[in-house]
C-alpha cells in the first residue's frame, strides 16, 4: 500500500508539473534590441515599431533609439497586409443621393470621455480607441493601467479601425473624422453620454459614422458604425481590436499573459491562443500572416488576458462572423524572434465591454452580454473554485487583507476537512502498527505465484484489517478526495483578479506572484518535509527515503507559482503538523495502553501456571 502511495504522490506531482509548465509557464522572451525602434506617426497611420523586448506572446516594452539593430525592418503596413474586402448592402436597397460636400478636420484632434470607471480618448484620425484608463487597477509598475496597448500607436492602427484594404476602408482608417464633441466629455448623471465622429468624401462618394454611447458606473460601450460607398449602406463591417490588450512588462507572473479569443454561443465557449497560431510568409513582404474564422452565430466574443478583456456583443439578427488575424515580423538578428500583432475581428458589434474580469463586474454586465463570467476559466473544477472564491471574501469583507484572509480561509477549510484528514491520519498510524504482522503473513507465503497461496495470503490479510477495524485504502481516499480543492485554490489564485495586486506583509507585495526571495517555497518545502517525517510510514527504508525527496521537487516546483499558493500550502502544512502531532500523540498512548494490558495479562497467565 506504501508503494501506491508513493507512485500516486510521484504522477500527481509529475502531473501538475507538465500542466503547468505547458499552459502556463512563461515562454522565453527576446533579448533587448531584437525589435525595431519606434518611429513617429506618419499622416499616411504607418510607423515603425520600437523595441518591446517582448517574445512572440508578450507585451511591448520601451526601449530607446540606441537599441536598433543595424538592417532593422519597419513595422508592416496593416493596412495594406489584412486584406478583408467591403461587402455591399442588398442589391434592392434605394441609393442615397450623392455626397456633394466633403466633411473632414483639418488635423489629428482627440476627445477624451472621463468617467467614474475610466478615462477614454478617441483620436479623430479613424475614429479609433487610443487610449483607455481603467482608475481602479494599476499596472505592475503601479502606472495606470492602459488596456489599448502601446503597440496601437507604434503601428498606427487603433481598436475599432476597420480592418480592410478595399478602398473605403483603408480611406476611413487615415482619414481625419469630425466630432461635435467637446475636447473633453465628462460623464454625469445616470443618462447615456454620447460621442460621434463623422468623415464625408465627395470624391469618393463615400460616408461614415462612427457613434459611442457610455454609460456612468459600467464598461459596456454601445457601438453604431455605418458607412454608405455609392450611396448603398456597406454590410458586415469588419470591426478590429489590437494588437495586443493592456501594457504589462512584468516578468515575475507564474501566469502568462497570453492574449486569446474566446467566443460564446449555445453554452459551449470557443477559445484560441494567438502565440500558439501558425503563420505563413507572405510574398513580397516582410512579414508572416496567419488569419482564420471561428464562425457565426455567436452571442459574443472576447479579446481577452489573463485578468482583463475587450468583449463585443454581435448583431441583434445574430449573424456576426468572428475572425482572427496575427502577424509575425521576423527579425534576422535575433533568431527564433518575431514581433507579434494580433487582432480580433468582429463584423457589425452592437456593443464592447472592455474591463476586468472580475465576478462582480462581469454580473452586472450580464444583461448585456448573456454568461460573460464563462471568460474567466478557473478549470476542471471551476464550481469549487468559484466556492473557495466566495468563501476567501467573504472573509477578507471581514479582515481587509487577503493574505490574512487567506490564512484564516485556509483554517476554516482545515477545520472542514478534518474528519477526512484525521481519518486518514490515523488509518495510516494503525498501517504501520501492523506491519510486523504483514510482513509476517507475507513471508509466511513467500511464493506468491502460486494463485492459491496467494488468493490464502490475501484472506488472511483481509481478515486482520477487519480483526483491527483498519480499511486500507483509509490513508489514500481521503487524500484523493482533497486533490479538487487543491486544484481549485491553485487556478482560483491563478485566474482571479481579486488577488491581483494584493499584498500580505513584507517582501509579499502581490499575492498573484510569485514569491521574488523564494521564502514561501522553501517554508512549504521545509513544512512538507516535517510532516513526512512525523506520518506514520511503512514499507523498506528505500521508499521512505523516495518519500523524503517529494518535498524538495515540490520546492522546485511551486517557486514560480503565485505566492499566494505558496501561503495556502505552508499554512496548510503547518495546521496538518499540528494535527498529526495530536494524532501520533493519541495513536502512542493507546498503542503504550495496549502495550501495558498485554504485559499485564502475560504475568497474569504466567502466575496462574506457576
Amino acid at each position: 500500500m506504501e508503494t501506491k502511495r508513493l507512485i500516486l504522490a510521484v504522477v500527481l506531482a509529475v502531473a501538475v508539473l507538465l500542466v503547468y509548465q505547458y499552459f502556463f509557464m512563461p515562454k522565453p522572451a527576446a533579448a533587448p534590441g531584437a525589435a525595431p525602434q519606434a518611429a513617429s506617426p506618419r499622416n499616411d497611420g504607418a510607423v515603425s515599431p520600437r523595441n518591446d523586448g517582448a517574445g512572440v506572446a508578450q507585451p511591448a516594452s520601451a526601449a530607446t533609439k540606441a537599441d536598433q539593430p543595424v538592417g532593422a525592418q519597419a513595422a508592416p503596413d496593416i493596412g495594406s497586409i489584412l486584406v478583408q474586402e467591403e461587402t455591399p448592402s442588398e442589391p434592392g436597397a434605394e441609393a442615397l443621393p450623392a455626397i456633394e460636400e466633403s466633411l473632414s478636420a483639418q488635423g489629428e484632434q482627440t476627445v477624451t470621455v472621463d468617467g467614474p470607471l475610466y478615462t477614454a480618448v478617441f483620436t479623430n484620425r479613424g475614429a479609433g480607441l487610443s487610449s483607455f484608463v481603467l482608475k481602479r487597477y494599476k499596472d505592475d509598475a503601479g502606472k495606470p493601467m492602459d488596456l489599448v496597448s502601446r503597440r496601437a500607436r507604434e503601428t498606427g492602427f487603433y481598436p475599432f479601425y476597420f480592418l480592410g484594404s478595399g478602398e473605403a476602408l483603408a480611406a476611413l482608417n487615415k482619414a481625419f473624422f469630425v466630432s461635435p464633441a467637446a475636447p473633453i466629455v465628462t460623464m454625469a448623471g445616470p443618462g447615456r453620454t454620447e460621442v460621434v465622429f463623422e468623415y464625408a468624401d465627395a470624391a469618393l462618394n463615400l460616408k461614415a459614422v462612427k457613434k459611442f454611447s457610455f454609460t456612468p458606473g459600467s464598461y459596456v460601450i454601445g457601438l453604431a458604425f455605418e458607412v454608405f460607398k455609392d450611396g448603398r449602406p456597406l454590410a458586415d463591417l469588419p470591426v478590429a481590436f489590437g494588437p495586443d490588450l493592456e501594457n504589462n512588462d512584468s516578468r515575475d507572473r507564474a501566469m502568462m499573459m497570453n492574449l486569446k479569443i474566446a467566443a460564446w454561443r449555445n453554452e459551449k465557449l470557443e477559445s484560441l491562443e494567438f502565440a500558439r497560431q501558425k503563420t505563413q510568409p507572405q510574398a513580397g513582404q516582410a512579414v508572416e500572416k496567419a488569419a482564420g474564422e471561428i464562425g457565426s452565430g455567436f452571442h459574443w466574443a472576447a479579446y481577452e488576458t489573463t485578468y482583463f478583456a475587450a468583449v463585443f456583443r454581435s448583431a441583434p439578427r445574430n449573424r456576426s462572423t468572428v475572425s482572427w488575424q496575427v502577424l509575425h515580423q521576423p527579425q534576422p538578428q535575433a533568431k527564433d524572434k518575431a514581433l507579434l500583432y494580433s487582432y480580433l475581428v468582429v463584423s457589425d458589434p452592437t456593443a464592447v465591454f472592455i474591463g476586468p474580469k472580475d465576478e462582480k463586474v462581469l454580473a452586472g454586465a450580464e444583461t448585456e452580454f448573456s454568461e460573460l463570467n464563462r471568460i474567466i476559466e478557473y478549470g476542471w473544477f471551476g464550481s469549487i473554485a468559484k466556492i473557495m472564491l466566495k468563501g476567501i471574501n467573504a472573509v477578507h469583507g471581514l479582515i481587509p487583507n487577503y493574505g490574512w484572509a487567506l490564512i484564516i480561509f485556509t483554517l476554516l477549510l482545515k477545520l472542514l476537512l478534518f474528519p477526512l484528514t484525521y481519518s486518514s491520519s490515523v488509518s495510516m498510524a494503525k498501517m504501520q502498527n501492523l506491519q510486523p504482522k504483514i510482513k509476517a503473513i507475507q513471508k509466511k507465503y513467500k511464493n506468491t505465484k502460486d494463485m492459491e497461496q496467494r488468493k490464502l495470503m490475501n484472506q488472511e490479510m483481509m481478515a486482520l484489517y477487519k480483526q483491527e477495524k483498519v480499511n486500507p485504502a483509509g490513508g489514500c481516499l481521503p487524500l484523493l478526495l482533497q486533490l479538487p480543492l487543491l486544484w481549485g485554490i491553485f487556478r482560483l489564485l491563478a485566474v482571479s483578479i481579486n488577488v491581483r495586486h494584493e499584498p500580505w506583509l513584507l517582501w509579499i507585495s502581490d499575492l498573484s506572484k510569485k514569491d521574488p526571495y523564494y521564502v514561501l517555497p522553501i517554508l512549504m518545502g521545509v513544512t512538507q518535509l516535517i510532516q513526512q517525517r512525523m506520518t506514520p510510514s511503512g514499507g523498506d527504508s528505500m521508499q521512505r527515503k523516495l518519500m523524503y525527496i517529494l518535498p524538495f521537487v515540490m520546492v522546485i516546483m511551486f517557486a514560480s507559482f503565485p505566492s499566494g499558493l505558496n501561503l495556502y500550502w505552508c499554512v496548510s502544512n503547518v495546521l496538518q503538523i499540528g494535527q498529526q502531532y495530536l494524532i501520533n500523540e493519541k495513536i502512542h498512548k493507546q498503542k503504550k495502553e495496549e502495550d501495558h494490558e498485554f504485559k499485564a495479562l502475560k504475568r497474569k497467565k504466567g502466575a496462574k501456571e506457576k
